[in-house]
């Protein structure tokens, strides 16, 4: 197995910690195992601030916290070539951020808010493939650091329409 496949498992791996028993991400897992299993390595790869830009399903760990994991969505928008990231964890936690493309890495500062107590904290995400992502992050609190899996939201999936609905072969 070579080092490409062998990222590819670890994120499948890690990512299937946070799905296994959550009864609605099982479907989720599906699709990343599909991932797994038809990516292919392109060595002309590589991310900018414009095609990190997107939806991703996120499974993660969370630090200092043996086996606690939660899953939830990030989307990654260019405003005023800047990167903003909005995170929706477990459906209810909101968090907000900023950041910048840089040695093919995305990284992000975030914040967010619980009980009127505030946190910061950065992620560093690695792009695999255009659609299957490695982030590590931690925060001020954080003694060890924790794991992102993110899987990037297809068109369908989003419910935007596709290109081929409006052109014909004609």
């Amino acid at each position: 197995m070579n080092a490409f496949h062998q990222t590819l498992k670890h994120w499948y791996d890690k990512s299937k910690l946070g799905l296994v028993g959550r009864e609605l991400k099982e479907q989720e897992l599906f699709k990343r195992k599909e991932l797994l299993e038809h990516a292919e390595y392109n060595p002309d790869f590589s991310i900018n601030m414009i095609n990190v830009c997107g939806v991703y399903e996120i499974v993660g760990g969370n630090p200092d916290i043996k086996d606690s994991y939660y899953t939830g969505l990030l989307n990654i928008d260019l405003i005023s070539n800047q990167i903003e990231a909005n995170w929706l964890i477990e459906g209810e936690q909101q968090q907000t951020g900023y950041g910048f493309v840089f040695n093919n890495t995305l990284v992000i500062s975030f914040n967010y808010s619980v009980e009127n107590e505030y946190f910061n904290g950065i992620v560093a995400y690695s792009f695999i493939t255009p659609d299957v992502v490695i982030g590590k992050w931690t925060e001020e609190i954080a003694i060890e650091n924790a794991f992102e899996m993110c899987r990037k939201l297809t068109a369908d999936e989003l419910g935007e329409p596709n290109q081929e609905d409006y052109f014909s072969a004609n």
